[in-house]
């Protein structure tokens, strides 16, 4: 009677989707850029793996994903910007498994719709200091930025000339993770900031999406080459190091089901290569 009873609260409990003893875990470091598309995927595909799950802690940037899984402390780390020659001599493979859209965003409060590359240069520069100067209310600006060498700063600077050589507004606030730059755009209702497409998605009215020149950053805009402001998501890894549930998740991404996340995303797949 009692060897019964044991194995029905066993069943209930493994049933109830309680996280088990011993259950595998394979956390994925890196950069914030693509940190909330890998959230989604990892949530699907843990949903599809009973005691395997995918976890995709907080940023450390592209550089501290790529050393940790360099170091052998991890089997996968993600990245927004490809290997340096330094880095590939770990061995390291590098594979894109996305492209997203580098945005403008704006707070609530806004009504601008499109902004110049000149205006926006001007506006980060600190030289324009209220919306009404660019056709918009009368407010202050509020300039939201980041850190020196992240991803969507370089993404801008690589391609719009306005920023190549501009020294940010002094008395611009900088955020040092996406997630804390939508904060801030929600937070500062006459905010203005950068920050990848897939981040903001979903999110409604309390954060807009600016045109670049009318054009705005739109899946078919990024791959006809009409919107030029997009940075490929990769997961770096040793090929020999991996192990059988960081290779299920790989094939998960590159599924149809994963693919599908990231369109819903806002986000262009990858074809495996």
């Amino acid at each position: 009677m009692m060897t019964k009873m044991f194995l029905v609260l066993a069943g209930l409990f493994f049933c109830s989707g309680i996280p088990t003893v011993g259950a595998e875990t394979l956390a994925i470091p890196g950069t914030g850029a693509c940190e909330v598309i890998l959230k989604e995927l990892a949530a699907a595909f843990n949903a599809r793996h009973s005691g395997q799950e995918v976890v995709v802690p907080p940023s450390i940037g592209t550089g501290g994903g790529i050393r940790a899984v360099a170091k052998d402390e991890y089997l996968l780390g993600r990245a927004a910007r490809p290997l340096e020659e330094k880095e590939r001599a770990y061995g390291l493979q590098y594979l894109v498994f996305a492209r997203d859209a580098v945005v403008f965003a704006v707070g609530a409060k806004v009504e601008i719709k499109s902004l110049t590359p000149g205006q926006l240069g001007e506006i980060f520069a600190g030289k324009i200091t209220h919306w009404q100067e660019v056709g918009g209310h009368p407010a202050p600006i509020r300039v939201l930025t980041r850190d020196p060498g992240e991803a969507s700063l370089r993404i801008i600077r690589r391609h719009l000339k306005e920023f190549q050589d501009l020294n940010l507004a002094p008395q611009s606030k900088a955020a040092h993770h996406d997630y804390q730059m939508v904060e801030m755009l929600q937070k500062y209702k006459n905010s203005i900031g950068f920050l990848t497409n897939s981040s903001i998605c979903g999110l409604g009215a309390s954060i807009k999406t600016l045109a670049l020149d009318n054009i705005m950053p739109t899946p078919e805009n990024v791959e006809s080459g009409r919107y030029t402001l997009s940075e490929d998501y990769a997961l770096v890894y040793k090929e020999k190091r991996l192990n059988e549930l960081a290779r299920a998740f790989i094939d998960f991404i590159f599924s149809e089901e994963g693919k599908n996340i990231m369109q819903r995303r806002g986000v262009i797949p990858a074809d495996r290569k």
